[in-house]
């Protein structure tokens, strides 16, 4: 006998790579496997995907609208979402998301158990696009988190500065990202230059200027990983910075999660140089401190929690080109090895414990 009906709702799924993309997917996925039904509402743009379609055992309902700087507006999305909540016994709201209002209200509506997951918020910086979703998704995301009967949080340290989350501290419980890598020894050739990594969306809270400037007077090739074309609201933050490469730089593009691992195998440092609020953990960094690769990462609430609990790497001063520059250098200095002595609670990164915890949530109450 099946388990629950669970419904996710997202802006985006696959096709679209983003980590919380990859989150939802490996939740949703793992769940199927535990038997349970699992439905995912999210976006549709133009007509290469179809509306209804079945993947690893999950069904994904896509949603035609317009994209909106980050966002994505669909003018029928209330009435879709009525239907798919009623044949649902459980509602996971991943925010942020317009849209995430109709999943929460009618889940309320309907007597369902309505659990949000915070992956960021939006903040009136950035471009003009992203100031106007943040404006239209302020008041709306309010009353989802005041609809919502659980919040999952990444972590504590980013919790206590969300705007959000900081006044709903009781229904909050936190549940690390799941960090799920393919176990290969295998390494990607890129000579015998030290190698500074990057993954991630090349858009514009990265912080890539600032890598690509601390990276002039450090010995290392850097490698770029990630998608840039395509983009949420059409991001040309890869047409800006192209202008700051040069011979040590190399843009590799996106890889398949396959792959990934042996590029973490391949790189002395990875560097998550990230700028303000839009990143609140950094999955990537977790996976490659799992395959042995130290990490620079900025200061920020939530993004420096995994080198705090591991040791494995620096944190250095949020939009600082220098800093980034000198903790850079004592990563390769120190080398992997030294990094994988020192480091602990790697095993805390672990996607199965994340759907236990998932599971403990879903099922509470029951």
């Amino acid at each position: 006998m099946a388990n629950k009906k669970i419904l996710l709702g997202l802006t985006y799924y696959l096709p679209n790579i983003s980590g919380v993309t990859q989150y939802a997917v490996i939740l949703a996925e793992e769940l199927v496997k535990r038997n349970y039904l699992v439905s995912v509402v999210c976006s549709k743009s133009g007509e290469k995907y179809p509306d209804k379609s079945i993947d690893n055992g999950v069904t994904i309902y896509r949603i035609w609208g317009k994209s909106f700087g980050k966002g994505f507006l669909m003018p029928a999305y209330p009435w879709a979402s009525l239907k798919l909540v009623k044949e649902h016994d459980v509602i996971n709201c991943h925010l942020p998301s317009i849209e995430s209002f109709w999943l929460a209200l009618w889940g309320k509506i309907f007597r369902k158990k309505v659990i949000v997951t915070h992956h960021c918020e939006f903040n009136f910086t950035g471009t003009l696009s992203n100031k106007l979703i943040s404006f239209l998704t302020f008041p709306t995301h309010w009353v989802v988190y005041m609809m919502a009967d659980e919040i999952v949080s990444y972590t504590e340290d980013y919790a206590k500065t969300s705007v959000f989350m900081r006044y709903f501290e009781r229904k909050i419980v936190y549940v690390l990202p799941p960090i799920r890598v393919v176990d290969t020894n295998e390494k990607m050739d890129f000579g015998k230059d030290k190698i500074v990594g990057f993954v991630g969306r090349i858009s514009w809270e990265k912080g890539l200027p600032i890598l690509l400037k601390a990276m002039k007077k450090v010995k290392a090739k850097l490698v770029i990983v990630g998608p840039y074309t395509d983009l949420a609201g059409g991001d040309k933050t890869v047409d800006k910075i192209k202008k700051l490469f040069d011979e040590n730089v190399i843009l590799q593009g996106p890889l398949s999660q396959s792959k990934l691992r042996t590029f973490y195998n391949s790189c002395d440092c990875l560097a998550l140089p990230s700028t303000n609020n839009l990143e609140t953990f950094g999955i990537v960094q977790a996976e490659a401190m799992v395959c042995g690769c130290p990490v620079v990462a900025s200061n920020l609430p939530g993004v420096r929690v995994p080198v705090q609990m591991t040791g494995m790497g620096e944190t250095c001063q949020i939009g600082d080109s220098d800093d980034l520059r000198q903790k850079i250098k004592s990563v390769l200095k120190n080398g992997r090895e030294h990094y994988k002595k020192v480091a602990k609670n790697l095993d805390k990164f672990d996607y199965r414990a994340t759907v236990d915890e998932y599971e403990q949530i879903f099922n509470a109450g029951v």
